[in-house]
């Protein structure tokens, strides 16, 4: 069974979406390019999917390994 979106929804997910762009578009003015990995964990975090420490623990464990 689908579940209907309601308008409440609808617009919680164009605002996420519009923070998104605003995060890419802020990056993109000082020259950065954000990775599809770098998009992936701040889609985690603005979800709260995941919380900011969490991602940055992932991110020194995953470095610490090519060290």
């Amino acid at each position: 069974m689908k579940k209907e979106t309601t308008e409440k929804e609808e617009a919680l997910r164009l605002q996420h979406e519009r923070n998104l762009a605003n995060i890419e578009g802020t990056f993109a003015a000082e020259g950065i390019t954000l990775s599809s990995a770098s998009r992936k964990n701040i889609e985690r975090i603005a979800s709260g999917k995941a919380d900011y420490r969490q991602v940055l623990n992932e991110l020194r464990e995953k470095y610490e390994k090519r060290a």
